[in-house]
């Protein structure tokens, strides 16, 4: 019986990684931007990052951060990632404000939360 329960387990376990795993990337961060930024941080002095939004959808927490290519990109190119708690992005946002860095402050609160996406 315990075999049988430790097999069901993960069969469905596995079906879900393999469904999680079939969203793109692009998919992801258009469907993502469909709805309204809850907040966004324009990151002014930085030589890494354009700005930073935060999306709050159904209890899950993104973030779509503009990473410039180089010191002449004024746009960036859009990163999406995933998990953000609010507490997070909090902490991101004030030490990118007032500890003097906000590539320091994604790199700490932002950067290993990347999506599971191709």
């Amino acid at each position: 019986m315990k075999k049988f329960l430790f097999l069901l387990l993960f069969s469905t376990f596995f079906s879900f990684q393999v469904k999680a795993q079939s969203i793109s990337c692009q998919e992801l961060f258009e469907t993502v931007t469909e709805y309204y930024s809850n907040d966004s941080v324009t990151c002014l002095g930085s030589t890494m990052l354009v700005k930073v939004e935060y999306y709050k959808i159904e209890g899950n927490g993104f973030v779509v951060a503009y990473i410039k290519s180089n010191a002449y990109d004024f746009n960036g190119s859009p990163y999406i990632f995933c998990g953000i708690s609010q507490q997070r992005w909090s902490a991101f946002k004030t030490n990118g404000m007032y500890g003097g860095s906000w590539g320091e402050s994604f790199h700490e609160y932002i950067r290993d939360y990347t999506c599971n996406c191709y």
